[in-house]
């Protein structure tokens, strides 16, 4: 029988992580899924623990490592149902109705509506990751690119066939690079309900600080083509967009690059910005008097 819906792990070297994504599908009362566990070229033993799992609905696909976004883009490649969710390996479902729950409100929405996304809840469930402004929002292009309505972190499920619209960066991470770019062509629905709990795992996140600083050159280039990309929309309908994301780029640099670097950018963050945005672009000015090595533990300690 064809699955109804396709998820989609992105995994690497989180073998012990696993079971908890498998336990949080086995619980879902929508059964009639295909999970697509994408290992990143992973050295430890991913591959038997999935081997472990025994069901028909798991496909294991291996690849030489090309980062979350790779994972991701090979994980499109395989999807056999009409609609697909990307669950990573440090998240589980909020409960057992979730993945029902989604699929009712995707199939409620119509056919213009690419995807439909749920908030995030913390592992201890009492605290949401995202901002939004109703209960249920349908947002266009600029609607997602100035952030205004709702940011923070969503769990989605898509309708399969905007997978071709535009992959997935070539990046570890700004996800927001595919998913504007098909917010060009589709509108999307935000609900606010949960569907999604985000776990730390000690920090050993894609977003922890100590992952950014060792990311940070790739984060300082990807932020480079996002600015590209949509700068022109910000100044439309958010100028002050353009200062929050020069901001990040040139906190990146200052990361990863002699001080200098960051100057255009940190300049037209202190013009561009407000409030919050100017004061962490004025410290970020001062850090820069300092050499790379302490810049880089001063985030850690900060974050």
């Amino acid at each position: 029988m064809k699955p109804v819906v396709s998820i989609v792990t992105p995994t690497w070297n989180r073998a012990q992580l696993l079971p908890r994504v498998w336990a949080s599908l086995q619980s879902q009362t929508e059964q009639n899924f295909e999970w697509i566990v994408v290992d990143d070229g992973s050295t430890d033993n991913t591959r038997e623990t999935v081997a472990g799992f025994a069901d028909s609905r798991i496909r294991y696909l291996w690849q030489e490592n090309a980062g979350v976004n790779g994972a991701r883009n090979r994980g499109d490649r395989e999807i056999q149902a009409e609609y697909v969710v990307y669950l990573d390996s440090d998240d589980e479902f909020y409960g057992p109705d979730t993945l029902s729950m989604m699929l009712a409100e995707i199939r409620a929405t119509r056919p213009e509506i690419g995807w439909v996304a749920f908030t995030v809840v913390d592992e201890d469930g009492n605290r949401c990751q995202c901002k939004l402004d109703a209960d249920r929002l349908e947002v266009g292009y600029l609607d997602q690119v100035c952030e205004q309505v709702f940011h923070g972190e969503f769990l989605s499920i898509y309708r399969s066939d905007v997978r071709n619209l535009a992959p997935w960066p070539p990046y570890n991470g700004l996800e927001a690079l595919r998913h504007w770019r098909i917010a060009k062509t589709r509108p999307a629905l935000i609900v606010n309900r949960p569907a999604r709990i985000y776990h730390r795992n000690g920090g050993d996140n894609l977003t922890g600080a100590r992952s950014l600083v060792r990311r940070s050159k790739e984060m300082a280039q990807a932020l480079q083509d996002l600015i590209g990309e949509h700068e022109a929309a910000w100044q439309q309908g958010c100028p002050s967009q353009i200062g929050k994301y020069r901001f990040y780029r040139a906190m990146y640099l200052a990361l990863s690059a002699p001080a200098w670097r960051a100057l255009p950018d940190l300049c037209q963050a202190l013009f561009r910005g407000r409030g919050a945005v100017r004061r962490k672009a004025l410290f970020l000015g001062v850090s820069l008097l300092l050499p790379l090595s302490v810049r880089q533990r001063l985030f850690v300690m900060r974050a």
